[in-house]
């Protein structure tokens, strides 16, 4: 397994530059040692694998689909990591054959203490939800179970995987592991009727695996969580008020140079203890009020139409008010009014130098992976596409920018290894830019003008404070 281990190796690096976060919650309920199947949901496709094999400390051997093993380059690749191929009806015609080798393979690693990677689902994860498992996984397990007469300590560990955004790319992602599953509880049922003990297994894992992420029945209510979570992990206004009242209302302004090393910087290091608690909080409070909306439609739908009436104000007055502090920090004082458009005028003109240098070196790459992504329809497939066509572009762009340098240019290695160093973090400036200029080009509504900051705070604390009153009725009515 030396090259699975070398590989490992080099997906933790992408991982640290692909995402803002990636934390494993629960991840010492995964058994270090003995027979173990690893079972999750599979929401992002081949980059699922990836995160697992990322975040479980031991090898895993993946039961894969037989078309992966076409090419042979490819196959040879995959067995080399431990793959199991599964062949399918329609793609192999001696299929069940095939199959009956992978079974015994499957058990000889099992047998021998060894930990096996599933997706039960069979399929990329339908948007927002866990879907139907099939049988696979407890038939595999069970029988592993049966041949040591329930001997062996099996156990099936079901991992949750929630991408936090839906585009993948930067997206903060929580692997949730449920306590595992012994195999050897099924014993009895298995014993007098073993087709009721595989469906009870199944149900079971599936119910795990759902308690682990943001699985909603209904997407336009997975969505209302979503804002929900957002609005009651917000600080309330009239504190942020009161700190700028404290602070006389002026901007501390650290010096441009100390900011963009900062920023630089926070790209670049792990992510700490409290980002992850925070992940960690979001996801399962998501959770919570997803499932409470979920049983709430089904017996008052006004009330819940009404809480979704009430995000979509709340959504719109936070817009005119960050519009508005935008334009001025002080209404009192038209003059400074016009200082936000000074400073961005200046951080306009600082920046563009920096900015014009990220965007010339990365725009080739960039592009090629956005572009070529987009081809892929399946939401899953484009994010792995995404990943994996995004790490060969820039390694292949940086790689040809260095050979350059240093065959045609006067740069010594370490001169041309620190403008190589530059590039990642020019480029993300150049994202950083470009947002921040688009973002004075959006439509100000006439309230913005009509009200001051202040008033349009109180009118976001008070519908706050009513989303939040209704929320907490939900919850009352229909607790856990």
């Amino acid at each position: 397994m030396k090259l699975y281990n070398g590989l490992i190796r080099f997906f933790r690096l992408v991982n640290r530059l692909y995402f803002v976060d990636v934390h494993a919650a629960g991840h010492e309920r995964i058994p270090a040692t003995g027979p173990l199947v690893v079972a999750a949901n599979h929401p992002g496709s081949i980059l699922d694998s990836i995160l697992l094999a990322t975040h479980v400390p031991r090898p895993i051997h993946y039961l894969a689909r037989s078309g992966l093993f076409r090419w042979p380059v490819a196959a040879a690749l995959f067995r080399q990591l431990g793959a199991i191929p599964v062949y399918r009806a329609r793609e192999s015609a001696d299929h069940a054959a095939r199959n009956t080798e992978m079974f015994a393979r499957v058990h000889d690693l099992l047998d021998s203490g060894g930990c096996v990677g599933i997706f039960p689902e069979g399929q990329n994860s339908p948007a927002g939800q866990v879907g139907p498992l099939r049988t696979g996984v407890a038939r595999i397990a069970l029988a592993a179970e049966a041949r040591h007469d329930w001997q062996l300590d099996l156990r099936i560990a079901p991992v949750g995987i929630t991408y936090e955004n839906h585009d993948f790319l930067m997206s903060a992602v929580m692997l949730g592991v449920a306590t595992p599953i012994r195999v050897a509880a099924y014993a009895g049922q298995y014993r007098s009727d073993p087709d009721a003990a595989v469906r009870r297994l199944t149900d079971d894992l599936q119910q795990a695996l759902r308690r682990q992420t943001l699985h909603s029945e209904d997407r336009k209510l997975g969505e209302l969580a979503e804002e929900l979570t957002a609005i009651a992990a917000q600080r309330a206004y009239g504190d942020r008020d009161n700190d700028h009242r404290q602070s006389g209302d002026q901007p501390q302004h650290e010096p441009f140079l100390k900011n963009l090393l900062w920023a630089g910087w926070g790209w670049y290091q792990r992510s700490s203890a409290t980002s992850r608690r925070a992940l960690e909080d979001r996801v399962f409070s998501r959770q919570r009020i997803n499932r409470v909306l979920a049983r709430a439609a089904g017996g008052e739908p006004a009330a819940v139409a009404a809480l979704r009436k009430q995000v979509e104000r709340y959504r719109d007055h936070m817009h005119q008010t960050r519009i508005r502090h935008a334009l001025s920090t002080d209404p009192e004082q038209p003059l400074r009014e016009r200082l936000p458009r000074l400073r961005m005028t200046a951080y306009a003109i600082a920046v563009a130098p920096v900015a014009l240098f990220g965007a010339v070196h990365n725009a080739v790459p960039y592009l090629v992976t956005h572009w070529t992504g987009r081809l892929f329809r399946d939401e899953p497939v484009r994010a792995f596409a995404w990943f994996g066509i995004g790490v060969l572009a820039f390694l292949a762009t940086y790689t040809g920018i260095g050979i350059w340098l240093w065959r045609w240019t006067d740069f010594t290695v370490p001169a041309t290894l620190a403008y190589i160093a530059l590039l990642p973090a020019t480029g993300i400036v150049a994202l950083g830019y470009r947002r921040a200029l688009l973002r004075y080009r959006e439509r100000i509504l006439v309230r913005t003008f009509l009200w001051n900051r202040r008033d349009l705070l109180r009118l976001l604390e008070h519908e706050r404070s009513v989303i939040l009153a209704r929320l907490n009725a939900l919850m009352r009515r229909y607790p856990e």
